[in-house]
């Protein structure tokens, strides 16, 4: 049974050799992207051409959105076949920022691909009805729903021994799922309707499981429904983080019930539980929350936000973003930062008069700033009172080795203030 990981290799094989008569896709890498492994290279060319026009995102999507820049870059490469050079002109980047760019959008693609195949085999032995439902007499039997189990938690393991301190964004997860819906059904827009989403949650999950258990999730109750339209929101709840799902049901002659739950891939920490009545079908999806170290970002750049999390994840580091610094008081009430990133660079407020206020104002004057920004004033940030001067463009160990430097430093200053009250007194 092939793998992830060879799946993308080959995927990568298969784009590097996409127009070339003379390559030979394996039969593996066929069945996964549903074609007839006689046809060859034409066969799979045609898959994956499908596949990255699948992706064109909606025309108001902002330019600088993930999805768009995944879809314009492999949309290039490979439809339109420009060169790395051509493509860095064409979208404003560097060839350094092009090849970065290239190697995570397959990845994106592989992604896309592996989870739309595991959809559309989940059921090997039975075929699903006219209407994508599995008849109930041909559901798998105990035995193979044991194997599914005992093959899941195999994975499960494997996965978490590779990266055992993996957590989810979960706003970010929810964006990825939405992204597989609309490559997976033809409705326009697909069939998640998100009610809300509490920003900034952070799941103890890996991401991976996460967004499978989604998906999956997603299939089961699109199938108790006539409109296919699932509606799903996401907040912290003692605690933990609560994903629900819900959706009208259709009426059937049989007792609805929550035995598709036993389908949905669970990790150990996490529960899922269920409830079907008359007219409505529940899913509700909890795992413990990542706690930590609070950062608050003050950014107008959506993307610096993003790079912020990738750098931090699996870290104790927790990003909240402020996009504007009007309002910042009452923002740092609500997510009460441990450390503050400020970019002076802001559209509404002057950023060196922020930082001050943030040093003289009494409720804010203990929570150390790093000012990270593309002007180079450290002497000034410093003089007004920021803990660290970080310049802009900044990688991603840099980043956190400052946080790690402000947090130890804080930690140095609170001891020695306790230790000279203890004098005085």
């Amino acid at each position: 049974m092939a793998t992830h990981e060879t799946f993308v290799q080959e995927l990568n094989e298969a784009l590097a050799h996409l127009y070339d008569p003379g390559y030979r896709p394996s039969e593996a890498l066929c069945r996964l992207l549903d074609c007839d492994p006689h046809a060859g290279a034409l066969a799979v060319q045609s898959a994956i051409i499908g596949a990255v026009e699948a992706l064109k995102p909606l025309p108001n999507t902002p330019v600088a959105a993930q999805t768009r820049r995944v879809y314009d870059l492999l949309y290039g490469r490979y439809v339109l076949r420009l060169s790395q050079e051509e493509v860095a002109e064409r979208l404003y980047m560097s060839r350094r920022s092009v090849q970065r760019a290239q190697a995570e959008a397959i990845h994106t693609l592989a992604r896309i691909l592996w989870e739309r195949s595991a959809a559309r085999i989940r059921w090997p032995d039975d075929r699903a009805d006219e209407d994508g439902e599995v008849p109930p007499g041909k559901r798998p039997s105990d035995a193979q729903a044991q194997d599914w189990h005992a093959q899941a938690e195999r994975e499960l393991a494997a996965l978490y021994a590779r990266a055992p301190d993996a957590v989810s964004s979960v706003a970010e997860v929810i964006e990825d799922v939405l992204e597989l819906e609309r490559a997976l059904t033809s409705r326009p827009g697909g069939r998640v309707q998100v009610g809300s989403v509490q920003p900034d949650l952070v799941a103890e999950v890996h991401p991976a499981v996460l967004r499978q258990t989604l998906v999956t999730a997603i299939e089961q109750l699109a199938r108790r429904t006539s409109s296919g339209q699932v509606t799903l929101f996401a907040r912290l709840e003692d605690g933990n983080v609560k994903i629900s799902l819900a959706t009208a049901v259709v009426a059937e002659d049989r007792p609805p019930d929550t035995d598709f739950v036993r389908e949905i891939l669970v990790a150990e920490n996490m529960s899922v539980d269920a409830h079907v009545d008359a007219s409505r079908a529940f899913l509700w999806i909890e795992i413990p929350s990542r706690g930590g170290i609070t950062v608050l970002v003050v950014d107008d750049n959506p993307d610096i936000a993003h790079f912020y999390r990738r750098a931090t994840e699996g870290t104790r580091y927790r990003i909240v973003h402020a996009t504007q610094g009007e309002g910042l008081l009452e923002i740092v009430e609500a997510a009460g930062p441990d450390i503050i990133v400020l970019d002076v660079m802001l559209p509404d407020v002057d950023g060196w008069k922020l930082l001050t206020h943030l040093h003289q104002s009494a409720a804010t004057r203990s929570i150390p700033v790093v000012v990270c920004s593309v002007i180079r004033a450290e002497e000034l940030a410093l003089s007004l009172g920021a803990a660290l001067y970080l310049p802009k463009p900044v990688r991603s160990h840099q980043f956190t080795q400052a946080l790690d430097q402000v947090l130890l430093q804080a930690s140095k200053e609170a001891l020695i203030a306790e230790a000279n009250t203890e004098a005085a007194s």
